[in-house]
């Protein structure tokens, strides 16, 4: 087993931006990504009955969630090379954020992602950034929020932080694992379809979204689902809540992206007043981390049994595909028949992190066959209802 210190790069993007991205990546020297299918969503002006009542519906847009691993003294340079391939600054498109993390694997050999303390291979890229590929304003701080519903009851929730103007959501759909099986028949009460569904706020306002998404989603009562959050740095954020027609040379979103560069932050725009606990630190609980099991597709229930008899509560599954990039070398390609993968989220205690690791690496996650690795990522807060 070999740990990694990396940063993890996430790019939600509209799907026609798919080939613009992976020569962005290409272009970084990254030998590979994970993609999963998701959606954007938005309010969109509708003429009502005889035009006279106009009301505001949801729209969806296909889009796509990339997941990339990277040496961590290169996170803003790469990010600058996929906003300048895509053009993500623009409001629509999608957003693009960066975390730190750190990757398990198996003994080296084949490993599609390099160490980033080796300094060698393609990881490198095609030479020095140019000055006009920077980031204008650099990685501001956010919070990404991670929500896990019944399926048809995420429209709701999307609604309301739209209305209230506070990011757009992304919504991609997986499976509850683990904890249904402890409930005997009451299993039955709580449906297997989960709607996951994604919140990137600015820092100051993560508090609020995630109190607005337990009180609207009922996360607080059994089985309705559970919330987490982490502190990210964000490059570019799909502000484009709202797709009415445009009356101005400058759209809103074009505006607040502008204000930003000069305020220098999201902060000038924040909608809560700061929460300080005593000596200015908030009490948010135990130490907590989510690990994302990332294995060939089929795999992923032995392991998360595994997890749980070590201590994991229960999980989420969700389908990845695997892309290696044309850029790569032919000895750091995966030799899977098949590019399918699954990934389970686990939120733990982070001292559980090496007994569940131990557990998996037992179970025989990192074979060669099986194409596994473990993300690990901290959180900053989860919320469910305890019982």
């Amino acid at each position: 087993m070999n740990k990694e210190r990396v940063s993890k790069i996430t790019c939600i993007a509209a799907s026609s931006l798919g080939s613009s991205i992976l020569s962005a990546l290409e272009d970084s020297g990254l030998r590979d990504t994970f993609v999963q299918r998701g959606k954007q969503v938005s309010l969109a002006d509708r003429a009502g009955m005889f035009r006279l009542v106009p009301r505001v519906e949801l729209e969806d847009s296909a889009a796509d969630i990339y997941r990339f691993y990277a040496p961590p003294d290169r996170a803003e340079e790469i990010c600058a090379r996929i906003s300048d391939f895509t053009g993500l600054a623009l409001p629509g498109r999608g957003s693009l954020f960066v975390e730190p993390a750190e990757i398990v694997r198996g003994a080296p050999g084949g490993e599609a992602t390099p160490s980033p303390e080796s300094g060698e291979g393609p990881i490198h890229g095609k030479g020095a950034l140019p000055d006009r590929l920077r980031l204008p304003s650099g990685l501001q701080d956010y919070t990404a929020l991670t929500c896990i519903v019944q399926r048809g009851q995420g429209d709701a929730l999307a609604r309301t932080v739209l209305e209230m103007g506070l990011c757009v959501p992304v919504v991609t759909y997986g499976q509850g694992m683990g904890l249904r099986n402890k409930l005997g028949l009451l299993r039955i009460t709580i449906p297997v379809d989960k709607e996951v569904i994604y919140f990137l706020v600015p820092a100051a306002d993560g508090p609020l979204a995630e109190n607005i998404a337990v009180h609207k989603a009922r996360l607080d009562r059994p089985g309705q689902g559970f919330i987490y959050r982490c502190r990210v740095r964000a490059a570019a954020v799909n502000t484009r809540m709202s797709r009415s027609r445009r009356r101005h040379v400058a759209s809103m979103e074009q505006v607040i992206l502008a204000v930003d560069s000069l305020q220098g932050s999201t902060d000038w725009r924040r909608i809560t007043a700061p929460s300080r606990g005593r000596g200015g630190q908030t009490d948010e609980g135990p130490a907590l981390a989510c690990l994302s099991v990332i294995c060939d597709e089929g795999r992923a229930g032995d392991f998360v049994r595994a997890a749980m008899e070590a201590g994991a509560g229960g999980a989420t599954l969700m389908r990845l595909g695997y892309r290696d990039l044309p850029g790569a070398a032919a000895e750091h390609r995966e030799t899977s028949p098949s590019h399918a993968r699954e990934t389970c989220d686990l939120i733990v205690p982070a001292d559980l992190t090496d007994d569940i690791l131990a557990a998996l690496a037992d179970r025989g996650l990192f074979e060669p066959e099986v194409y596994g690795l473990v993300e690990i990522t901290t959180v900053e807060k989860a919320v469910t209802y305890r019982g």
